[in-house]
């Protein structure tokens, strides 16, 4: 059972992600057979399933090989599926990363990708480019995949917050920071939920903190 602090930091950090995105996670990694080799790029140190082996540049906890995402340790049509979440911003060659990917997947295997669009510079070791919604279907259907899905995963309202809590920490005076950041905080917690509906508005991904896509080998 999930400690208090572990049940309120869920509460504080909750991004309202879209149904359709959980769905899709689920359809390609929870719901593949037991014996399926799935990799998550860039994982670690959570791992959402039991499946996942988790590949990452570092060394941080849970994870199981260390490597880079551009020259994956793995053999041609080996990997059943892959799930990729807050990396290819990170990578200074995504389109060699996602070759990769097609090399080691299996035909008709599938990769669920999540990426950054409306979000500020962030992140390790470095932070390169964000994707639209077209940029990010678009980079795998360069490398040969076929998209079967896309759409929004963490909604506007999120992203107008995250922007302006990072423009306070920034730029605001240093003596009102702590109070700006308390304020917006607060907030904040009121009205994330909105994206719950704006989930459903037919441009949400035109100011999304980040869009899913899910791309299939042929």
């Amino acid at each position: 059972k999930p400690s208090f602090g572990a049940r309120l930091r869920s509460i504080l950090i909750q991004d309202f992600r879209t149904p359709e995105s959980k769905a899709a996670f689920e359809d390609v990694i929870t719901n593949a057979p037991v014996d399926s080799v799935c990799l998550s790029i860039g994982g670690g140190p959570l791992r959402p399933d039991d499946k996942l082996i988790n590949l990452n540049i570092g060394i941080f906890p849970n994870v199981d090989v260390v490597a880079d995402a551009h020259q994956l340790p793995y053999q041609n049509n080996s990997v059943d599926a892959i799930y990729c979440e807050a990396v290819l911003e990170h990578l200074s060659n995504p389109s060699q990363a996602v070759r990769e990917m097609y090399r080691v997947l299996k035909p008709g295997g599938r990769i669920i990708a999540i990426t950054p669009f409306m979000q500020s510079f962030h992140g390790y070791p470095y932070h390169f480019q964000n994707f639209t919604i077209l940029g990010h279907a678009l980079i795998f259907e360069r490398a040969g995949f076929i998209i079967d899905k896309k759409g929004v995963c963490v909604g506007p309202t999120y992203a107008i917050l995250q922007l302006t809590a990072s423009y306070i920490s920034l730029y605001a005076p240093r003596w009102s920071r702590f109070l700006l950041r308390a304020v917006w905080s607060a907030l904040s917690l009121l009205l994330r939920p909105l994206d719950i509906l704006l989930a459903r508005h037919t441009e949400a991904y035109m100011l999304a903190s980040t869009t899913y896509v899910i791309a299939r080998r042929p």
